[in-house]
């Protein structure tokens, strides 16, 4: 599982990437790439195909909506 968290530093989301990751982290043991970034992004890529984009929802990703997210991928492969 290809896992990537692109953040933007000048916003200061680092803590909601790492937030994140370690969850993902702790539910399923899979790596998590954090990838520095500009302009307020927050975008969550799996397996090279985008799921979450704050830049599109407006919003940074509820508590389990992610893993959500993966579990659902999961279940189709």
């Amino acid at each position: 599982m290809n896992i990537s968290i692109t953040y933007c530093t000048s916003w200061g989301y680092l803590n909601h990437a790492l937030s994140l990751r370690n969850s993902i982290i702790n539910k399923f043991g899979f790596d998590v790439e954090l990838i520095k970034g500009t302009g307020g992004i927050f975008e969550i890529t799996l397996n090279n195909s985008l799921i979450f984009s704050k830049d599109d929802l407006g919003r940074f990703p509820e508590d389990g909506e992610i893993e959500d997210l993966i579990e659902g991928y999961e279940s189709v492969t």
